[in-house]
């Protein structure tokens, strides 16, 4: 607890019990009096109101809890949601125009509108008056909107800055329903703040704990589990994470978000089963899709070899609903900044995905006068533009990464809580980590670093044997642990000595016994093999520690290492990939050996002895050699000693 900000008594009655006294005055937000105002004085008027919603599982919440709303109220309110496929995110200029030939008179945004320039604008030419509710990053100027309100803006004294849209439409309600809101406002404020992935922590924790409670109470979320196959005892935030916000998501994906506002507003089972079973069919075809755009981007990688520390791809029959969860998939794989990119009424439409430390917003604020539009914040993002402008973009957004950022911002990185031993994960200590949920960004479930252990009984495991299980063995400890998408790994598992293991705890429930299994973060081959490659580059080649005989050894014998290519092209292919992680500013020798895979560090022995590679003891970095003179891999002593081991 000390780890997530705790460090009183009373911080930690408030962490493991928020109430409602964690949620803040809604008129501390920028805006708020003059929004509420406005929305009273237009519902006194009996004017035309539009919810102006987003396509994501956080927009659809905020839709359909601010549409109840004002409808209990009196007012005469519609709501609208672009068509992800033909109208992309946010306002545009032909929905402002539809609008206004439907009458509207006041329109409120919620999850978007805080770089909708030119649509506020034409709705200000056209007599309709903006308020303006989201979470997304501002840009230099805000909009000529009627009111703002949002806790991203930079003026914005809000205690907490990491509202979801659908919170900032709660904060809304609150304010012009006299501070009060309902279990049902409260429950799709918490779906969305888990779906949004915003951190769990103060407030945000606050409306997830409380809000989870009254989830099953409504009809379109029940349902929504129902046609899940699924019906817990209650719903916590993994069921949300797995089960509901998927689902909700899938409308907009594949068909209209509309249904999905529609399901939430529901009164009756009958009604919501109904739409449910739609939304659970979408969520199979998404399914089906992402693997597939998955698929043609891996070929695209594997024939491209697009090198430096950025991604972007692009095709033009790619659903531009499900390249966002793919970009996410292979920036988690890739660790890079990923954006894939669909064509869409010709223009492209891109959805990317960041790692910590390399703010994607800001990095596509460079180019902003590139995009026919664009927005989002530090960890997603979304544009808009011309096919044309696309290769150019490319070249200057990879460019502008590769100046600004060192090859080690990159190097994947684990936070863990604790060293501790596989005799300590007791079933009544991972029993207690249980007061610490809901769990999410900001956070996360307790990990655990694991030292010096083994691996047995490795098998493979589920539909296509992508997931893997096995025991992992310390002294006299074994214990299970399950690998999901990791079953590449069985091989280096397998002829590996000791790794160290970054692993969750949890319960496993089998038969009324209760036991404790691991489920995989990442493992390292053991602090053995950083000091021992070490060894091997600060001495240079000769030497006592760590000689040429001593690696190969540690490959061919300890390691049972036999390579099924030792040849020319593929160490070609190494000799990009050590490129590409070396970097042109060098990169820290201890991060890069825990990175590389064994034929990977293997080759950088190589080519360091062929001088294409060299250390500085004095900063620890590794550095590329800059006019090196053509060699064979033969002149290596390293090179033809691992392959007279391995022949012999």
């Amino acid at each position: 607890m000390i780890r997530r900000g705790v460090s009183s008594a009373e911080d930690a009655r408030r962490f493991m019990h928020p109430d409602e006294n964690a949620l803040f005055d809604p008129f501390l937000l920028p805006d708020m009096k003059k929004a509420a105002e406005r929305i009273q004085c237009a519902i006194d008027a009996k004017e035309r109101i539009c919810v102006f919603g987003d396509y994501d599982a956080d927009g659809v919440c905020s839709t359909a809890m601010l549409v109840k709303r004002l409808r209990m109220m009196g007012a005469d309110v519609d709501y609208y949601i672009p068509q992800r496929h033909s109208e992309g995110y946010g306002m545009s200029l032909s929905a402002v125009r539809l609008l206004h030939e439907r009458g509207i008179q006041l329109i409120i945004t919620v999850d978007n509108g805080v770089s909708a320039y030119d649509e506020i604008a034409l709705c200000g030419a056209l007599g309709i008056d903006v308020v303006v509710t989201d979470h997304h990053s501002v840009g230099k100027t805000l909009p000529d909107c009627f009111a703002m309100v949002a806790a991203s803006r930079k003026d914005a004294t809000y205690p907490n800055r990491y509202l979801c849209g659908a919170g900032v439409a709660l904060k809304l309600i609150q304010a012009i329903n006299g501070g009060a809101y309902s279990d049902e406002e409260l429950a799709l404020a918490a779906v969305a703040t888990i779906a949004d992935v915003v951190p769990l922590t103060g407030e945000n924790r606050a409306i997830v704990t409380l809000g989870m409670r009254g989830m099953q109470s409504i009809p379109g979320l029940s349902a929504l589990l129902k046609a899940a196959g699924f019906q817990p005892p209650h719903v916590d935030e993994m069921t949300v994470s797995f089960m509901i916000a998927p689902r909700l998501n899938a409308a907009g994906r594949m068909a209209s978000a509309s249904e999905a506002v529609d399901l939430l507003l529901s009164q009756t089972g009958e009604r919501a089963d109904g739409i449910a079973a739609a939304l659970n069919e979408y969520n199979q075809k998404r399914r089906d899709t992402e693997n597939e755009i998955l698929e043609e981007a891996e070929r695209q990688l594997a024939e491209e070899e697009q090198g430096g520390h950025a991604v972007l791809l692009m095709h033009e029959s790619w659903n531009p609903g499900v390249i966002g969860i793919v970009a996410s998939r292979l920036c988690e794989r890739l660790h890079l900044p990923v954006i894939l990119f669909a064509e869409q009424n010709g223009v492209l439409t891109g959805s990317g995905r960041s790692i910590d430390g390399v703010d994607l917003f800001e990095n596509l604020s460079f180019f902003s006068h590139m995009f026919i539009r664009f927005g989002g914040h530090a960890r997603a993002a979304g544009v808009t533009i011309a096919k044309e402008n696309y290769d150019a973009f490319k070249r200057l957004f990879k460019e502008h990464i590769e100046a600004t950022y060192r090859p080690r911002d990159f190097y994947p990185s684990f936070a863990y809580d604790e060293i501790i031993a596989l005799s300590d994960l007791t079933t009544t200590m991972v029993q207690g980590f249980k007061q610490l949920s809901p769990y999410g960004e900001g956070n996360p479930e307790p990990i655990f670093r694991l030292n010096n252990v083994r691996f047995a009984s490795l098998r493979t495991i589920g539909k296509d044997d992508k997931h893997f299980c096995a025991s992992v063995v310390q002294q006299d400890q074994v214990m299970r642990v399950v690998a999901f998408g990791k079953s590449e790994l069985l091989e280096p598992l397998n002829t590996a000595a000791d790794w160290d293991l970054l692993a969750r705890p949890s319960i496993n429930a089998y038969r009324g016994n209760e036991s404790v299994e691991l489920f995989w973060i990442c493992a390292n081959a053991s602090e053995e093999k950083v000091t021992f490659f070490n060894a091997f580059f600060e001495n240079r080649l000769y030497n006592e520690d760590c000689s040429k005989e001593r690696v190969a050894e540690w490959y061919c014998s300890k390691h049972a290492w036999h390579p099924a290519e030792w040849n020319d092209s593929s160490m070609r292919k190494h000799y990009r990939t050590l490129r590409s992680a070396i970097g042109e500013g060098g990169a820290n020798l201890c991060s890069l050996i825990r990175s590389l895979k064994r034929e990977e560090l293997l080759a950088l022995c190589v080519f360091a002895q062929l001088s294409f590679f060299t250390f500085e003891s004095e900063t620890g970095m590794l550095l590329q050699r800059c006019g090196c003179v053509s060699r064979t891999l033969n002149e290596s002593s390293l090179y033809r000693l691992v392959n007279e081991t391995k022949e012999a």
